[in-house]
């Protein structure tokens, strides 16, 4: 009993790694799970980007980077949509994009203070 046991937890671990080998995906569906994961992590980078540089801003700044920040997810939510679903690879690159542009931002607070025309 405890040799199956063995056995089949060790075929539940090696399905497992192949299917998070995201540096030779095996197929499609391998292809589009690791571009999901892509996504979720920079999805996660670009919440903490923004709290960061909100905690930067003064309240009519904030107004305008969050107000920068909806229109920026409407357009790409338009984008990345098509008839048959969601684009994750344009998503991901939408995303990966803005994370940059919100790190410059930081960097622009951190070095010669915040200005409100960049926020934009």
């Amino acid at each position: 009993m405890k040799k199956i046991i063995l056995l089949l937890s060790g075929c539940l671990f090696s399905a497992a790694t192949l299917a998070d080998n995201c540096e030779r995906a095996r197929n499609d569906y391998d292809a589009i799970y690791c571009t999901n994961k892509l996504y979720a992590s920079a999805d996660v980078e670009l919440n903490n980007n923004y709290k960061q540089l909100r905690t930067k801003l003064n309240a009519q700044q904030k107004n305008i980077l969050k107000k920068s920040q909806l229109e920026w997810i409407r357009e790409r939510d338009t984008q990345c949509t098509t008839d048959t679903g969601i684009n994750v690879e344009c998503r991901l690159s939408t995303t990966q994009e803005r994370n940059n542009w919100l790190r410059e931002r930081l960097r622009e607070c951190k070095t010669i203070g915040c200005k409100t025309g960049t926020l934009y």
